[in-house]
């Protein structure tokens, strides 16, 4: 394993945080998509009522997540990242076990609750990445990360199929424990903390409003809400919606587990190299380049009368706008001093969790107007958003060329 990290602090951090990434969100993709038959296992008598309660269970985390994740950011810059960071992995080892173990869905529910009350790990890996990465390479970072995530949630369900089908539900459980294990394991021997400043403490003592206070936070806290907005809509119409394009019945839960790894795989290379891409460009009009795909892409998808062809703008949308994310994430590593960075990140990372919260229930809201109305407002919002961008991307692209003048005359004179 030492031998395949790089011997420079922050690829090393970099690699590290990327694999504990993977190895978090995979565990936690093993257990979310069969939740409704745990639930049926722990005595829940009806479809219904196990459909409801796999809702409550799936949704409470990311809620209680998207809540706290500014606490946990505030947290990680006035005492240490990586400490933090071992806190909520402890935390996820036991409750993760526990919900093996469990014999009623009150139980599950009361673990579920407290997963959401540890769930820190996103904004503190997002942190964790960039902390020691030269200002340039902050994209490169952010994407890695973000690309982790995508993948797990690509890879992670068809692995705990397989380990529900053979093993039984209560095992994905400890894998999922296992797996929190493995990256526990890996930050505390591997992972470096960056250095604290007295500056840095200094911010870190800052109170939220001092962080909302920032340029651009705010901004890019909604274009964050937005943009997983978009990107999480789809979800409760997919199945639905193939049925409309004549695919089987039978082949209906296949049809859209490919659909949503190929998009999710397509998105993945999108983070990344748009994470690179940001070393030598600036993220505001890469960003409104991917809105503005997005919106082209995303609209044909309420025409096209083919699973083929539908499946074909999935993955041209993961790979045009999958990054989006990154991109934001991006630009707020840039306009955040280290201080408080991770607190930042707790904003950005819990209004991107709101937005992918609300999502699927706007959606199936918008399909009582008409069953396609969701691309519809997508596109309409992408449009928007881009449009948002712009004055934003000018004033920056007028700054830099005003500081390459200056550059030019102090080195003339």
């Amino acid at each position: 394993m030492i031998s395949l990290l790089s011997r420079e602090p922050w690829r090393r951090n970099q690699q590290v945080v990327c694999v504990a990434v993977f190895m978090v969100f995979t565990g936690f993709a093993f257990v979310l998509p069969f939740l409704p038959l745990y639930v049926r296992q722990l005595g829940v008598q009806t479809e219904e009522a196990a459909a409801t309660w796999a809702g409550v269970l799936i949704g409470i985390a990311p809620l209680l997540a998207g809540l706290l994740a500014p606490v946990w950011g505030r947290l990680g810059d006035r005492y240490g990242q990586k400490p933090m960071a071992v806190r909520a992995l402890v935390s996820y080892v036991i409750l993760l076990a526990l919900c093996a173990a469990v014999t009623n869905v009150w139980q599950l529910f009361a673990l579920r609750t407290a997963v959401g009350l540890f769930g820190g790990v996103g904004p503190l890996g997002l942190a964790m990445a960039t902390a020691l990465a030269p200002r340039e390479h902050t994209g490169r970072a952010v994407g890695g990360v973000q690309s982790a995530q995508i993948l797990a949630a690509a890879a992670g369900p068809a692995a705990g199929g397989l380990l529900a089908h053979f093993l039984g539900m209560r095992w994905t459980f400890i894998a999922t424990s296992l797996a929190c294990g493995v990256a526990l394991l890996l930050l505390v021997w591997f992972y470096e903390e960056a250095p604290r400043t007295a500056a840095g403490e200094a911010a870190a003592g800052d109170g939220f409003g001092a962080v909302l206070a920032l340029p651009g936070v705010l901004s890019l806290m909604a274009v964050l809400f937005m943009v997983n907005f978009i990107g999480r809509s789809f979800t409760p119409i997919l199945p639905l919606h193939l049925r409309r394009l004549a695919v089987p019945e039978a082949d209906l839960a296949l049809s859209t587990g490919i659909l949503i790894s190929a998009y999710s795989v397509c998105a993945a290379l999108s983070a990344g190299m748009l994470g690179r891409a940001t070393r030598r460009r600036d993220p505001r009009p890469l960003l409104i380049a991917t809105l503005v795909a997005g919106a082209a892409l995303v609209l044909p998808m309420a025409f096209v009368a083919r699973f083929r062809g539908f499946l074909g703008l999935a993955v041209l949308l993961g790979l045009a706008s999958g990054g989006s994310l990154t991109l934001c994430y991006t630009m707020g590593g840039l306009m955040v001093p280290g201080g408080k960075r991770t607190t930042a990140f707790g904003f950005f990372s819990g209004a991107a969790l709101f937005g992918g919260a609300i999502s699927p229930t706007i959606a199936g809201l918008l399909t009582r107007i008409h069953f396609k109305a969701i691309y519809w407002a997508d596109a309409g919002l992408y449009v928007l958003l881009a449009l948002a961008l712009v004055p934003a991307a000018l004033a920056a692209r007028g700054r830099a060329r005003a500081d390459e003048v200056a550059s030019v005359a102090e080195g003339g004179a």
